[in-house]
This record gives structure tokens, sequence and C-alpha cells, in this order.
């Protein structure tokens, strides 16, 4: 049975408002000088009728992305706002490719007044349904991203960070063969960054440097060795 995360989470930059059945919105919104305030999600108060990326609002100042995401059958964006230098926010989703869940993403240009068009964060489709991604970022603002897989009924944990128009192949955390979900992260420092996630065993904590080059590229692998440096895990009571 494949499993469905659970996408509202800790939103620290969205206002969630219940709606009717069928309206719902993710939208950027602006001031009056064109400056980026916040995300805003509205989503449907009905269980059977779940709506999350329907526009619902003709307001100028809000600016929508995904408006096919409820036809599509997506799931809820997990939303994180970069704020060094200028504040934008990242979405990143489960779209629903056709026969399952792939990560999806965008983020908000509010010198365009755009949204970049939807990338995949990986560029082939994955065998299983990716879910419940998280971000943090570091220092300089470049996010970090973790999420997991159902692989036939076993759950992995993987991490990845943005380059500079894609994002890294991902790096494997959890263990194989020993199912793994709902993964959050913590930056620790620029190199290196604190996965949690829950086993059967209780919940693992792993810390995974890498080494950072001077100059970000596109490269497969820019940061090099990825390494677990730390783990330990706290058994249920």
């Amino acid at each position: 049975m494949k499993r469905l995360g659970v996408w509202m989470g800790s939103l620290a930059v969205v206002t969630a408002a219940a709606l009717a059945p069928a309206a719902a919105e993710v939208a950027a919104e602006l001031d009056a000088s064109g400056a980026y305030l916040r995300t805003v999600v509205l989503a449907s108060s009905s269980a059977k009728n779940v709506r999350i990326w329907t526009k619902v609002t003709s307001r100028p100042n809000l600016y929508p992305v995904n408006l096919d995401g409820d036809l599509n059958g997506d799931l809820w964006p997990v939303v994180a706002e970069q704020t060094v230098g200028v504040a934008r926010p990242w979405l990143v989703w489960s779209r629903f490719t056709g026969v399952g869940f792939d990560l999806s993403w965008s983020r908000f240009d509010a010198g365009t007044r755009s949204w970049l068009p939807l990338g995949w964060v990986e560029s082939e489709a994955t065998a299983g349904d990716d879910l419940d991604p998280a971000i943090d970022f570091d220092s300089t603002g470049r996010p970090f991203l973790v999420w997991w897989r159902d692989e036939a009924g076993v759950g992995q944990v993987y991490l990845s960070l943005f380059l500079q128009t894609r994002w890294m192949a991902p790096f494997r955390v959890s263990d194989a063969g020993i199912d793994s979900v709902a993964p959050t992260i913590t930056m620790l420092s620029d190199s290196r960054v604190r996965v949690d996630y829950t086993t059967s065993e209780g919940t693992v904590s792993r810390t995974i440097e890498f080494h950072r080059p001077l100059t970000i590229t596109d490269d497969a692998t820019p940061f090099g060795r990825f390494t677990v440096t730390a783990s330990s895990t706290i058994s249920p009571k």
C-alpha cells in the first residue's frame, strides 16, 4: 500500500484558511510597491473534495502557481522562504505523473512578478512515490531538500541541494531495506546538515558532511563525497 504524506507541516510563510469546498489557491502576495510579502495558501475544508491549487481570487497583488494542480492530482506543497538578500519563496510538492508522484518545484521572482516554470527535482521519473519534502537554507540562501520515496513498500530518505539551475542528484541518507519516512532537515553549517526521520526502531538522526567547492556548478556531483559522520536512534517508549 502506498502511503501519502501530510503536507500542511510547519509553513512559516503560509497563511491557511478553510473555505467552501472547491475553493483554494497557492499564490505569492506582493505589497503596493511590488515587494514580496508572503505566500498564501487557501485550501478547501472538504475532506472528500480537497482543493489546494485552484485559483479563487482576482486580487491584482496575488500571483498563483500550478493552476492545474488539482486537476492533475498534485499533493500539498511545502513552502519555504529564502530570506538572504531579496526574500523569495520556494515550493516543492509531489506532482502526479499519471502513474505515481515525483517531486516538482518552483520559486517566485519578485522582479518579474512570476513563478519559474515548474521543474522536476530529478530529471528522470522514479519508480516509487516521492513524498513529504522538507527544506532548509544555508547561510547563502541555497536550499537543501529531503524527502522519502516509497520503494516497493519500503521508505527511503534522500537528500539534495539546489545548484545553479537544477537540483543535485539525490544522496540516500537512510539504510537500504529499513523502512524510513517523514524526514526533517536542519542546517548545522554550510558543510554539515542533520536529517531526522522515522523508522520502526525509532527516530534516527544523521549528520551528513560534504566538501563545499569554491564555485558551485550544475555538475552531477559538485560537492564531492558526502559522508555520514554521526548517527543515533531514539527508540520509541
